[in-house]
């Protein structure tokens, strides 16, 4: 038997979990590149200050939507590659951990491990972060034979998943030639001085997308925290130029997500779709939300698993 992998960032479900949540988050090197000391201690202060005021915001949009998501996807995948394969989860930074999951995979009799991430583009602060666990557990368990996928953002299914999920909020929001902005989690500018190609993989992901619907589209980055220089241009500034630019259509592609989460739901949903409605007067705005799962999506791991 082979045990399959899929690996998110994680989620709180509780405010104590979110506490720990974002300790986990911001003590990993890829999240904040400092010396352990250092960035010790700021997880400690960042934990310390903000879970209370980030659990206000899940509780917003009714908890956990990324573990439920990922349960269906889990659930859809292990369905269609049958039971030569055991399908298990594990998360980044909230439980099960990843070295959890796969000891208990070892502990199954499983040696052949293939992981896939839900991150369709790559970067150092996701799948870098996560290929750095992997190693770790290598190097504990080197009997183990663990392959990690390769990254999707323009594998042709994934493609027509995103074209058939766009479709499907046109036709519910009646909206006739709308302008996508695909916007995507913003990452540190620092990465990018770095070679990190995530924003070269959103674009090409875009483009593909837009030109098989035949829509015009922007691409932008959101959810930035903290005082560094982010990638640009953000989202909402985005919305204030299409606005001087009377677009009076708007659809924003949650591009860079799989599963629906805070940044989705709540950024997205509660803070940047308002502001284009109630502060920049836009009238034909919305995002897309994403499905807890979709055949399409469950193509792509399989087709991945099938490379492995």
């Amino acid at each position: 038997m082979t045990g399959v992998l899929l690996i998110n960032m994680g989620s709180p479900l509780s405010k104590k979990e979110m506490r720990q949540f974002l300790f986990n988050m911001f003590s990993d090197k890829a999240i904040l590149p400092f010396p352990k000391f250092q960035r010790t201690l700021l997880a400690l202060i960042i934990s310390t200050f903000r879970h209370s005021g980030s659990w206000k915001k899940y509780q917003q949009i009714g908890g956990s939507k990324l573990k439920d998501s990922m349960a269906t996807i889990t659930d859809d995948l292990a369905s269609e590659i049958g039971k030569d394969y055991l399908v298990t989860t594990a998360y980044s930074y909230s439980k099960p951990g990843i070295l959890t999951e796969i000891e208990g995979l070892r502990s199954k009799g499983i040696s052949e491990i293939n992981v896939m991430t839900m991150y369709p583009h790559s970067s150092i602060s996701t799948t870098e972060s996560v290929k750095t666990d992997l190693d770790k557990v290598r190097e504990k368990y080197p009997e183990l034979h663990i392959s990690e996928s390769e990254t999707y953002g323009e594998n042709e299914n994934f493609i027509h998943y995103w074209v058939d999920i766009i479709q499907e909020a046109i036709q519910k929001q009646s909206y006739k030639n709308p302008t996508l902005v695909f916007s995507a989690h913003s990452i540190p500018a620092y990465l990018v001085e770095q070679g990190d190609t995530y924003v070269d993989e959103i674009n090409a992901s875009a483009k593909l997308i837009a030109d098989k619907l035949g829509l015009p589209y922007r691409v932008a980055f959101q959810s930035k925290i903290g005082r560094v220089k982010w990638v640009d241009p953000d989202t909402k500034d985005c919305l204030k130029a299409m606005k001087a630019e009377n677009i009076d259509e708007i659809m924003l592609v949650p591009i860079s997500f799989v599963n629906e989460n805070l940044e989705t739901a709540y950024d997205q949903g509660i803070e940047i779709v308002p502001y284009g409605k109630n502060e920049l007067g836009i009238k034909n705005i919305c995002r897309v939300e994403i499905p807890p799962s979709h055949p399409l999506l469950i193509a792509v791991f399989k087709q991945l698993l099938a490379k492995s």
